[in-house]
């Protein structure tokens, strides 16, 4: 009696098939890794324009608060002095100082009574990437603040300017020796943020642009 033959695969079929399958599975997996890659980069895109958006909305609600309270609040008779606001510790002079890379101010920015507010690119020894601080200070207590880091990896010096009423751009840096600070009615902060992961497709780090213009509506800078 005869016996039928046995079919199967070759040892050269079954080799030719773990070749195809291994380039299929590579393909897959730097697919999925690219992916996953580039989600992660999208994803820390995503957190790097809400804490820059987060930074700019409080640095634009400060602002709005330089020079409050004002003389016109107080009854004058309860005042250390009615013509230099730096002699009465209940008073915010407004604007101190404006720099492209600095402003500093006094105002009630959280209701506890009138600090200073310093806001200041720190630029490392070898240029930006840079962080920029934000420090207050009560105005009766004095001296230099406790700086706090908003926003890392920014990339722009030039982060400040200021404008007068009817738009006209003003001369920084703005001091009270100078005398221009009084003509500034609006501040505007533009910053450039660099992702710190580039994107694995294309090798280019990601950046986040955000621009804001907060108006000093409380001006004294006596």
């Amino acid at each position: 009696m005869e016996h039928g033959q046995q079919g199967g695969f070759s040892l050269l079929e079954l080799v030719v098939s773990l070749v195809i399958l291994s380039v299929v599975l590579g393909v897959v997996v730097q697919g999925i890794t690219t992916m996953e890659a580039r989600n992660t980069v999208e994803a820390n895109k995503v957190d790097l324009t809400q804490q820059t958006r987060e930074f700019m909305d409080q640095i634009v609600n400060d602002i709005h608060q330089a020079g409050f309270p004002g003389l016109n609040m107080f009854d004058p008779a309860t005042l250390t002095s009615k013509t230099d606001c730096t002699l009465d510790n209940n008073l915010a002079c407004g604007l101190v100082s404006v720099s492209t890379t600095a402003i500093q101010f006094e105002g009630d920015v959280d209701g506890t009574g009138v600090s200073e507010v310093y806001i200041q690119l720190n630029v490392p020894s070898g240029g930006c990437p840079c962080s920029i601080q934000r420090g207050t200070v009560l105005k009766s207590v004095g001296g230099l603040p406790q700086f706090y880091t908003q926003v890392d990896n920014v990339i722009n010096t030039a982060v400040f300017t200021a404008y007068q009423s009817d738009g006209t751009p003003v001369t920084l840096p703005a001091t009270k020796a100078s005398g221009t600070l009084k003509n500034i009615t609006a501040i505007g902060i533009t910053l450039y943020v660099k992702s710190l992961q580039s994107d694995p497709k294309t090798g280019v780090y990601p950046t986040v642009t955000m621009v804001a213009t907060a108006k000093v509506s409380n001006i004294q800078s006596m």
